[in-house]
């Protein structure tokens, strides 16, 4: 996967297509027959049995390993992220495996973030479509895997069309379940998904690892079934959560959990809390660090430049003083001259000497001043 694959126009003309006919067709259905709640209920089911198939299943299964699972719910989850159209759960993990193993990685990551948000969130799919399965042997060994990933196709065209054209017909409405409960839920699928890609790796906090572009995004939570808390994702993928605090937004993880108590997944793996704060804590100290080498650095410039003028004013300071020093003993000299030069030049003195002690004061609250500035910035 060092090189890129040329375009898949099979991928480009669907995401477009589906796309496009949706920007037209729903807009039109709702101006035109407004909206049924068969029509919302067949979409809510398909969307969120699809999304979580795609995270219960693809991801924290298929991908990471991070639990086991009965057959039952293996085969689930295969119909229905084959009803996502997000290709098979083996290569849907090749990728994914490649895009944890070489993340950010502009040559070798499926779907880098560095090429830009919209590559990460959809073009990288447009660009290639049947790449090479590689690092998936586990789950070429297993049947059912095998047998999702021969017809991927056939299923998911199965499992999308079957609920709305069964309810279509019965409301005698095929045309706007067709529109809402297949055509707008298979849009909106794929780029909730899609955002995990470009979105997760765009905006957020970074709480537990700098290391990669990852990012923790609570608002994407609600959005991807759980797939928000991306920097902790990226940090310890084997855990079957994605949220590890019991307030976070993950419904996959609640699943996974519920259905070890039926006995339909066991040895779910997870990360202890003692490391979890030992990450957290080691990058506020990391940031910690860096204010504080900013800090610093500020702090530096700030004494240099108060240094400065507190050498300036002292410089005036002493000018000044050196300058009275030498009138007064000109004038002294003068003090011993006969009485009617002294007369004659008093009036005179009196000016200079005027001048010279405003100029004095000038420079002392200059100095005072410089002083004060040097204060606040060792404060």
């Amino acid at each position: 996967m060092d090189k890129r694959t040329p375009r898949s126009w099979l991928n480009t003309l669907f995401l477009l297509g589906t796309l496009g006919m949706a920007l037209v067709l729903v807009p039109w259905k709702l101006a035109t027959q407004g909206l049924r709640w068969s029509e919302v209920a067949v979409f809510l089911v398909l969307y969120i049995a699809t999304g979580l198939a795609i995270t219960v299943g693809y991801h924290r299964l298929f991908s990471h390993r991070t639990y086991h699972a009965a057959w039952p719910m293996r085969l689930v989850l295969l119909l229905f992220g084959a009803a996502a159209f997000q290709n098979s759960a083996i290569a849907w993990s090749s990728d994914h495996r490649h895009h944890h193993r070489f993340v950010d990685d502009v040559e070798k990551d499926p779907y880098p973030v560095k090429r830009g948000f919209w590559y990460a969130h959809w073009l990288w799919v447009m660009e290639g479509g049947d790449r090479p399965l590689d690092g998936v042997a586990d789950l070429e060994q297993d049947a059912l895997i095998r047998w999702q990933h021969r017809y991927r196709f056939f299923i998911g065209a199965v499992v999308a069309l079957l609920l709305p054209l069964t309810v279509g017909w019965a409301t005698h409405n095929v045309g706007g379940q067709l529109i809402i409960g297949l055509l707008s839920r298979i849009v909106l699928t794929h780029h909730s998904t899609f955002l995990i890609n470009s979105a997760a790796h765009w905006f957020g906090t970074q709480p537990y690892t700098d290391a990669n572009s990852a990012r923790d995004n609570a608002l994407l939570a609600p959005l991807t079934f759980g797939e928000g808390y991306h920097n902790y994702h990226h940090m310890w993928q084997w855990d079957y959560r994605n949220g590890p605090r019991w307030y976070q937004f993950d419904p996959a993880k609640w699943i996974i959990a519920a259905s070890s108590w039926m006995g339909l997944t066991w040895g779910l793996r997870r990360v202890p809390s003692t490391t979890i704060q030992r990450a957290k804590v080691a990058m506020e100290a990391k940031r910690l660090a860096g204010k504080l080498a900013e800090d610093a650095h500020h702090l530096r410039h700030a004494l240099e430049a108060a240094h400065w003028r507190v050498d300036q004013a002292l410089a005036a300071l002493q000018t000044q003083l050196d300058a009275w020093h030498e009138t007064r003993n000109a004038w002294k000299a003068k003090g011993h001259a006969k009485a009617e030069a002294w007369r004659a030049v008093r009036a005179e003195w009196r000016t200079q000497r005027s001048q010279l002690m405003a100029d004095i004061q000038e420079a002392r609250l200059e100095w005072n001043q410089a002083r004060l500035r040097a204060r606040q910035a060792m404060a």
